[in-house]
């Protein structure tokens, strides 16, 4: 028996195991992977002197065109930045914060930590819990509350599901399968985010994502021919999306011999200065030099592909699953791509990691105060 279980071993899960403990919860958390969070390059703060929570506001809602809960977005802008008070970002020799300006985003606004902010969350949380949790490896298929006081989901998207994606294969959306079954609402699961630019070759790259902030560094995309066809380099990753779609569909397209069926469009970076590329991109850079690429000379074979499920689970302000009559199901919560609403119909880039962060704290702490309350949540469900 636990106060809290956490079913995901991503950095919405951990955060989430964190914030519960902290709160004096005893914890439990199932991991079938860590999903995309070791993949999380940097995070949206606003934190430059031009920036602000009513800014990133802004440039949320208007990526996502109507379709995004407005309160969620309220709390992901305004408790961004919390996240820099905790968080030892990269700064720049004066002191100011080192940023990056994102798809989406009207001003820099990424922040890292050596270009791995993802991966060193993980890892900090991750000591930070060790020996205060209890941590299984497996796949949950079934919510059972005769074990738990709380639940929190967090299994984040079904993206996996698709062939040629750069998300890792299980993310199926079994989280929300679970939720629908015990009678959680969803909202808007047509609507997924492709990421423009996902590696077709070499081989041993393919379905690796590239960043797409070096646009803003003097990338650009040809087709086969060679041509720029990107009018407006500072459009959302969805308007990419659609531009690089275009040239394909209109024969310009790019064939790898090795992908001889799914086209691409050329990702130019050599128009990067070198020493930006080995050191902002040098994950990158060094991932394609292994792999017999300069891309200070040589430019990257890409393709979009399924990167985000914007679409999920109804959640309230509280992370609270809720049922189609707008009702919370008792002590269950969720917390990162598992649920709907925030982004709408596409995220601005960034905002991936902050999402989890913030609302995987709250998922861990409101699943914690009602463990205190509620001594059993729901009886009678089963758990495989």
């Amino acid at each position: 028996m636990t106060d809290v279980l956490v079913i995901g071993g991503g950095l919405a899960g951990w955060r989430a195991a964190e914030a519960a403990v902290k709160a004096g919860a005893s914890v439990a958390l199932v991991a079938n992977g860590a999903g995309n969070s070791p993949d999380i390059h940097a995070i949206n703060v606003p934190v430059a002197p031009e920036d602000s929570p009513e800014r990133y506001m802004e440039d949320t809602l208007a990526s996502g065109k109507g379709k995004c809960d407005v309160k969620l977005v309220e709390i992901l802008c305004r408790e961004a930045p919390a996240l820099a008070e905790e968080f030892p970002f990269d700064r720049n020799a004066d002191g100011s914060y080192k940023l990056l300006q994102p798809l989406g985003c009207s001003v820099p606004r990424c922040v890292s930590i050596d270009h791995k902010i993802g991966a060193w969350a993980l890892a900090k949380i991750k000591r930070g819990l060790s020996g205060k949790i209890e941590v299984l490896n497996g796949r949950v298929t079934e919510l059972d509350f005769s074990r738990a006081r709380a639940i929190v989901i967090a299994t984040g998207g079904w993206c996996g599901k698709y062939g040629f994606s750069d998300n890792p294969p299980e993310l199926r959306g079994d989280g929300i399968d679970m939720a629908v079954k015990l009678g959680a609402a969803v909202r808007d699961m047509y609507l997924v985010q492709y990421e423009p630019t996902v590696a077709l070759a070499p081989a041993r790259l393919r379905g690796i994502p590239v960043i797409t902030t070096m646009l803003y560094e003097g990338a650009t995309f040809r087709n086969k021919d060679g041509m720029e066809f990107l009018p407006d380099k500072h459009a959302n990753k969805d308007e990419i999306s659609r531009a690089i779609q275009n040239e394909i569909v209109h024969g310009r397209g790019v064939l790898a011999p090795e992908v001889p069926v799914i086209p691409g469009v050329w990702f130019d970076a050599t128009g990067v200065p070198a020493r930006i590329l080995e050191t902002t991109y040098a994950d990158t850079f060094k991932r394609y030099l292994a792999a017999g690429v300069d891309i200070r000379k040589e430019p990257m074979l890409v393709a979009p592909a399924p990167h985000t499920s914007l679409g999920g689970l109804v959640i309230d302000t509280r992370c609270r699953v809720l049922k189609p009559d707008g009702t919370p199901i008792p002590g269950l919560y969720a917390a990162g791509e598992v649920t709907g609403g925030i982004h709408g119909a596409n995220r601005i880039g960034g905002s991936a990691g902050t999402e989890v962060l913030v609302f995987g704290r709250i998922a861990g702490s409101e699943a914690a105060s009602h463990a205190k309350i509620q001594p059993c949540a729901v009886q009678g469900n089963n758990a495989s």
